[in-house]
């Protein structure tokens, strides 16, 4: 048989023109073909072996931390092809270096750091529908095996950004978290309440945070629950900012409303990192979170395209629900929330937040007008009332209620009345 093909092939080769030129042209796109794919090949193998590289997209808190890094690095004073990262918190007014970053562009980047080179590629995906962009993604690669450098290089990103005492406030939108804003820190004075119940949250989130060993020792999953109701205006999520300003926690809001499955509640959990604040505000104003049976006994209608109350649970404390972290929701109207929600377990705290009594009144007269004690006493004597945070933060900045020359101040609070604008 083999004899066989070798005298056809040998015909072949001798009087077969048309089968030469074929073999011939194969064998040189065949050559053509090895000498790119062996080189490339070869590239492929020395990156995989001799160098180590770092990938990070902003569905994750590290990536600001590279921006930042990369913001401040001697690289992008020199770099031709820049990005604007400019704080959505800061007055355009304010042109200072402090409101905004320039940082390499997209694309591929070379630049030396500790004598090593790196390439960076930045990358943004296409636009959606909404005109968001879906993802931003840092890949860094550098020479070596060791994972060292790259610590390192994280390291010194996270002490920079750890110099930044503002608080990162992420919201969940297009399917992960990603940073609305950074406020300035919050003091605890500025946050008017009873100072026993002020102390009492101080000491509760900063005892949660330090106890991940307690709960480990003990099987208890390592969960906890905040729920703040009062009126409004009377500075739950102020208390949630100052927390957060005091123990140096990011903030992760979540706006149920928006959120229009049980997977993608689920997720929105799950993504929220450990040691940070999970803050849903307002639930009572969320269908699901209300209870499930109505005043006249019969079960409340779900609407379609939204996730449920069963899928609100499991998130908080079902088998998959994350640890570490702090929930805190706020509510209105805590007796419309559906008691499976609110229960203990999933609540473990339940402060509530009140009008402002005389004492409280003094003591916010006292942050806008210091040392002035005795006006103080009298107008919280002539305002006569219990009055929420934000309508009293309404008439004081208004203006001196006891100036001479404002006679509408000082008419309002000696006839014992309330500015048109703080009603």
């Amino acid at each position: 048989m083999y004899e066989q093909f070798y005298a056809w092939l040998s015909a072949q080769i001798g009087g077969n023109e048309m089968f030469i030129g074929v073999v011939t042209a194969s064998s040189i796109g065949t050559a053509l073909y090895l000498a790119q794919a062996v080189p490339r090949g070869l590239y492929q193998l020395a990156l995989r072996w001799c160098t180590i590289t770092l990938e990070v997209d902003n569905t994750d808190p590290g990536f600001v931390w590279i921006r930042v890094w990369l913001a401040r690095h001697p690289y992008a004073r020199r770099s031709r092809r820049l990005r604007l990262s400019g704080r959505r918190d800061i007055d355009a007014r304010q042109i200072g270096d402090g409101a905004w970053d320039l940082v390499p562009g997209e694309g591929y980047h070379l630049f030396l750091h500790r004598g090593r080179p790196v390439v960076l590629h930045y990358r943004i995906d296409e636009e959606n529908a909404r005109g968001h962009f879906l993802r931003q993604h840092f890949h860094l690669r550098s020479l070596g095996r060791s994972q060292a450098f790259l610590r390192s290089l994280i390291h010194e990103a996270a002490v920079l950004c750890a110099g930044d005492d503002r608080v990162r406030v992420y919201d969940f939108r297009e399917g992960y978290w990603q940073l609305s804003s950074s406020k300035r820190p919050r003091g605890l004075d500025s946050v008017i309440l009873p100072p026993r119940q002020l102390d009492r949250l101080v000491r509760d989130a900063e005892w949660f945070f330090a106890s991940g060993d307690w709960y480990a020792e003990r099987g208890i999953p390592y969960r906890r629950g905040l729920l703040f109701s009062g009126p409004p205006g009377t500075g739950k999520s102020s208390v949630v900012l100052a927390l957060a300003s005091r123990l140096a926690k990011p903030v992760y809001a979540l706006n149920l409303a928006s959120v229009t499955s049980d997977s993608g509640l689920m997720e929105a959990f799950a993504e929220t990192p450990q040691d940070a604040i999970l803050l849903v505000e307002d639930i009572d104003a969320i269908r699901i979170a209300r209870a499930r049976v109505t005043e006249n006994g019969k079960p409340e209608a779900q609407s379609p395209g939204q996730a449920t109350l069963s899928g609100l649970l499991n998130a908080i404390d079902g088998v998959a629900a994350p640890e570490g972290r702090l929930l805190v929701m706020t509510s209105n109207h805590p007796e419309h929330l559906d008691p499976a929600l609110v229960r203990p377990g999933r609540i473990d705290l339940h402060e509530r937040f009140g009008l402002l009594g005389p004492a409280e009144v003094m003591r916010m007269f006292l942050r806008f007008y210091p040392g002035r004690d005795a006006d103080a006493a009298r107008f919280a004597q002539a305002l006569g009332r219990p009055i929420s945070p934000a309508e009293l933060q309404c008439i004081l900045l208004e203006g001196d209620p006891f100036a001479a020359a404002d006679a509408k101040h000082m008419g309002a609070v000696e006839t014992d009345t309330v500015p048109a604008a703080a009603e």
